[in-house]
């Protein structure tokens, strides 16, 4: 371990370890990272992509696709071979610690905008309102948001760490590289907690709207208005309500940054995804091609191809 806390004797500073963590947790936190996004989400979006019966919206393909580029910006000192050892080349520690001081409210939006979405196909579905067109501006929008404030988020990063190159290092954070900006750790810390607030809000608001319906049905000799399959908005309230944690133990770590504990659960987002979404039927099902479809002995009303198309 000393190897990891002896800072850069090249520039004469000393790089102080601040995140206690292990080589073990290192590899975990390594492993958390890679497999979803080089292996598991891949074949997650091969399926939904190319698969005739699954249907999903794309904010969710958005989703996977952002925490691809999360892992891959995660990993890139393995794929250098500057994990451990001397600190890695300056250019190179800030280009990963411009990637993943975006990540903050990169994936609070991406986690936002799927619940939006969820709270808007939830809402149309017990209101009954009739299919409306594309909403072109507003799906753009919401699949376009995120990029950008990953985009702002490197620009910062890599703007205030060119200007102070003593404040970069990978010795620092121990997983990864990092800048040591109170103000620029502090703004970050604001954007994704207000995101975060505002997907706590919309998930009560989902949960309100489906509690209301689900009452409505149950009353006795009451005729329900609709009925929603309810799978769907609980596996993508249950992921927003990770995030939510995981973030916000992410946001905690600026300011209390010892533990190992928020980087490690941050990495497991993209694994979450997968249990939590790669387990729905029809994924399993077109997964699973060479099974006979069986055949449905009653009737369907499509609202869960419909909820599923939507989110």
């Amino acid at each position: 371990m000393a190897s990891l806390t002896s800072g850069n004797a090249s520039n004469g500073t000393t790089l102080v370890n601040i995140v206690h963590g292990t080589e073990p947790e290192l590899v975990l936190f390594l492993v958390l990272n890679m497999w979803p996004s080089h292996f598991g989400l891949p074949i997650l979006l091969a399926i939904i992509l190319l698969s005739k019966r699954v249907r999903r919206h794309p904010t969710f393909v958005n989703l996977c696709v952002g925490f691809i580029i999360i892992g891959v910006a995660s990993s890139v000192l393995l794929y250098a071979g500057k994990t451990t050892g001397d600190e890695p080349p300056k250019l190179l520690c800030l280009i990963q610690a411009s990637l993943l001081y975006g990540v903050p409210a990169f994936a609070s939006l991406l986690a936002f905008m799927l619940v939006l979405q969820m709270f808007f196909a939830v809402r149309s579905a017990v209101q009954k309102q009739v299919a409306q067109g594309p909403q072109t501006f507003r799906l753009w929008a919401m699949l376009g948001t995120p990029y950008l404030a990953l985009l702002i988020s490197i620009l910062a990063t890599a703007t205030v760490g060119s200007a102070n190159p003593d404040t970069v290092s990978r010795n620092r954070r121990y997983f990864y590289c990092s800048v040591e900006s109170p103000l620029l750790s502090g703004t970050i810390a604001a954007f994704g907690a207000v995101f975060l607030f505002a997907t706590i809000v919309f998930e009560v608001w989902t949960l309100v709207i489906l509690y209301k319906n689900w009452m409505v049905v149950r009353q006795p000799g009451a005729k329900p208005r609709v009925i929603v399959e309810l799978s769907l908005p609980i596996r993508v309230l249950a992921f927003g309500l990770y995030v939510i944690m995981a973030m916000s133990l992410s946001l905690l770590s600026m300011k209390a940054p010892e533990s190992p504990v928020p980087d490690l659960v941050i990495a497991c987002a993209a694994t979450v995804v997968i249990l939590i979404f790669a387990t729905q039927p029809d994924i399993i099902r077109a997964a699973c091609f060479w099974r006979k479809e069986p055949e449905l002995t009653f009737p369907t009303t499509g609202t869960t191809q419909q909820l599923n198309s939507k989110v």
